[in-house]
């Protein structure tokens, strides 16, 4: 699975809700998830965001990118095809996705939720989560 950094983001600040509770399935191995590059860079200069200091200190977001890069499987950066999407930073992750055959693309942002006909499919949060307690 590619799961959207914001997603990843809202499991960093807050030890409750959907985002969070997908990464402890994670962490117990019940879905593999793909990483790259730019998805952990994007990740890390979200978290390093003053505005995030009450929920997660520097030191906290450099190690959670850091162990998310090392436990998850991180391959390099898919070549982005532009306009894939409304939001042409969010290109990277349907590429990221779909050069991992990922089953799903994970995320809450309108601009890849209602993407029609998206390959791989793009779920929300709540719908993968409903899925892997299936």
């Amino acid at each position: 699975m590619v799961i959207d950094p914001g997603i990843l983001v809202a499991a960093a600040i807050s030890p409750a809700g959907t985002p969070a509770n997908i990464l402890r399935a994670f962490r117990v191995r019940q879905f593999e998830l793909v990483v790259s590059p730019a998805l952990l860079a994007e990740l890390q200069r979200v978290l390093l965001r003053p505005k995030f200091r009450p929920y997660i200190d520097e030191d906290q977001a450099v190690r959670y990118v850091d162990n998310l890069a090392r436990s998850a499987t991180l391959l390099p950066d898919a070549e982005v095809q532009p306009g894939v999407t409304p939001d042409p930073k969010d290109d990277y992750l349907v590429a990221l996705a779909r050069a991992t055959n990922a089953q799903f693309l994970i995320s809450g942002d309108a601009h890849l939720t209602g993407l029609p006909d998206p390959e791989p499919p793009v779920i929300a949060p709540a719908t993968f989560l409903r899925l892997l307690q299936d």
